[in-house]
C-alpha cells in the first residue's frame, strides 16, 4: 500500500511540476543525444525544402520567359561575344599569303609611301587597307575577320566582288577583289566563316590575284595591322591617321576610263595614194625648175 502511495504521489507530482520531469530525464545519458540529433534533423529538414522551393521557383521563371518573354539574345542582330573577339587576317590560312600592298602612312618613309600606292588609270591612289596575296598568285579563301552582319554583297566593275560586314561601335570590315561570293546582304556571319575566294580587279591589276582589306570607323579608313589580334573595346581610332574611306578611284575617274578613245586606225589606201601624188607633183616641179 505504501509503494502504491509512493507511486501515485509522485505521478501527481510530475503532472504538477514537469520541469523538474525534465531534469530527471536530463540525467539520462541518452538525453542529450537524442536533443541534438532532433536538433539537426530539424535544420536538416528546413534546408531542403527550401533549396526545393528555390528549384520550383527558378523552373517556373524559365518555363514563363520561354512562353511569354524574349530574350536579349534573339534581339541582338549580331554574333553573341563578337565584342571579345580578336580581329584576325581576312583569310582561313594566315600561312598562305604575304602581304604585298600597305596602308598609306602619312608618317611614314618616303620608301614605305610610295609602296602603299595604287596606279591606276595614270594616276596613283593612296591605298587605304592591305592586300593579300599568295605567293604563287594562286587563289585562296577569303574569310570574315570579325563576327558581324553582311551590309554589302555585291559586283563592282572596278573593284571586283565586294563585301562588307558592320561590327560594334561603327565599325565596318570591307573585303574587295574577290572572285565569287559565299554571303548575300543581310547575312549573319561569325568569324572565320568563308564569305568569298581572292581573285583579280581591274582597279589594281599589279597585285594579281589577292584580296583588299579594309577597317573603318564612321567613314574613315584605319591600318588594318594596328587592329589584328585586339578585341574591339581594345582598338582606338585617331582621325589624323586615318584616310577618308570613299571608294577609289572616284566616279569621275571611271566615266574618264570609259570614254578613252580607241586605237587609231590604220592609214587608209586612198590617202596613200594622195601621198603617192603629192610626190609625183613635187618630182614634175623640180624637174621644170
Amino acid at each position: 500500500m505504501k509503494d502504491e502511495e509512493k507511486r501515485t504521489s509522485e505521478s501527481r507530482e510530475e503532472k504538477e511540476n514537469p520541469g523538474g520531469q525534465i531534469k530527471q530525464w536530463s540525467k539520462k545519458p541518452w538525453f542529450w543525444p537524442a536533443v541534438y540529433l532532433t536538433v539537426c534533423a530539424v535544420l536538416l529538414g528546413s534546408f531542403f525544402a527550401f533549396q526545393g522551393g528555390d528549384t520550383e521557383f527558378a523552373e517556373e521563371s524559365d518555363d514563363s520567359e520561354g512562353i511569354g518573354f524574349e530574350s536579349d539574345q534573339e534581339e541582338e542582330a549580331l554574333p553573341v561575344g563578337a565584342e571579345a573577339e580578336e580581329m584576325q587576317l581576312p583569310v582561313v590560312d594566315e600561312d598562305v599569303v604575304d602581304v604585298v600592298g600597305y596602308f598609306y602612312d602619312h608618317d611614314a618613309s618616303a620608301e614605305e609611301q610610295e609602296a602603299a600606292l595604287v596606279y591606276y588609270n595614270q594616276i596613283y591612289y593612296q591605298n587605304k587597307g592591305i592586300d593579300l596575296a599568295h605567293p604563287d598568285n594562286e587563289s585562296f579563301e577569303v574569310a570574315a575577320s570579325l563576327s558581324g552582319e553582311v551590309v554589302k554583297a555585291e559586283q563592282d566593275s572596278l573593284l571586283g566582288n565586294v563585301v562588307e560586314l558592320r561590327h560594334e561601335d561603327e565599325i565596318v570590315t570591307a573585303y574587295h577583289s574577290l572572285e565569287d561570293l559565299d554571303v548575300e546582304e543581310g547575312d549573319v556571319v561569325a568569324k572565320g566563316d568563308v564569305i568569298g575566294t581572292a581573285g583579280e580587279n581591274t582597279y589594281n591589276r599589279d597585285a594579281g590575284v589577292h584580296v583588299h582589306f579594309e577597317v573603318r570607323q564612321d567613314g574613315v579608313a584605319f591600318n588594318p595591322e594596328d587592329m589584328l589580334h585586339q578585341t574591339i573595346s581594345e582598338m582606338t581610332f585617331d582621325e589624323e591617321e586615318g584616310l577618308d574611306a570613299a571608294t577609289d578611284p572616284s566616279e569621275g575617274d571611271r566615266d574618264d576610263e570609259e570614254d578613252d578613245p580607241a586605237e587609231e586606225d590604220p592609214p587608209s589606201a586612198e590617202s596613200d595614194d594622195d601621198e603617192g601624188d603629192d610626190e609625183e607633183d613635187d618630182s614634175d616641179n623640180d624637174e621644170e625648175q
